[in-house]
């Protein structure tokens, strides 16, 4: 049985339940995969746990998120696993990468030990574009997502992405330390 994605967005429960049959295992393998290639600590908790949070992905927002894939692009599976893929690498960077603030400085926290300070970063004038500072404003600063950030500045998700990485390659370049 085919699955149909118009009666799955407008809230038929059979068509959900078909489609949470027909793709548990694809969100899974491609959650399960990413955690654990990425990350000794991961458990078979954190999969579960961020597969369901996929289909919740899925369902937000009115089904925001299904309505936006078009077949033309890439099939259903694969769709699916560059979601899971990307929703267990977020879950990832949030893990690894929180701050705790500690006397009005923020330390990077890894593995419970604290590193070195994270100081406010000083970014010379003409270093960035003004849109590439914009977008780092938005997904730093803000802590918007990329489709977030994307849908404010009318552009494409990938467009964001490859101003983030462009502004991120130039900050990494300049901030080197010698050798």
């Amino acid at each position: 049985m085919g699955i149909n994605l118009g009666r799955l967005v407008r809230g038929d429960k059979a068509a959900w339940d078909a489609f949470v049959e027909r793709f548990s295992p694809v969100i899974y393998a491609g959650v399960s995969r990413t955690l654990f290639a990425r990350s000794s600590r991961a458990t078979e908790e954190d999969v579960r746990d961020l597969a369901q949070s996929v289909f919740i992905r899925l369902l937000k927002d009115d089904c925001r998120l299904l309505r936006r894939y078009d077949p033309s692009r890439a099939s259903l599976v694969t769709w699916l696993t560059i979601v899971s893929r990307s929703a267990a690498l977020d879950f990832l960077r949030r893990k690894t990468l929180s701050t705790v603030p500690l006397d009005g400085e923020a330390l990077q926290v890894s593995d419970g030990k604290a590193a070195r300070p994270v100081l406010p970063l000083s970014i010379p004038e003409g270093l960035l574009s003004p849109r590439q500072a914009l977008v780092l404003h938005l997904l730093f600063d803000r802590d918007m997502a990329v489709e977030e950030a994307a849908g404010l500045l009318g552009v494409e998700p990938q467009t964001v992405r490859s101003i983030n990485h462009k502004a991120l390659t130039k900050l990494r370049a300049f901030f080197r330390e010698p050798t």
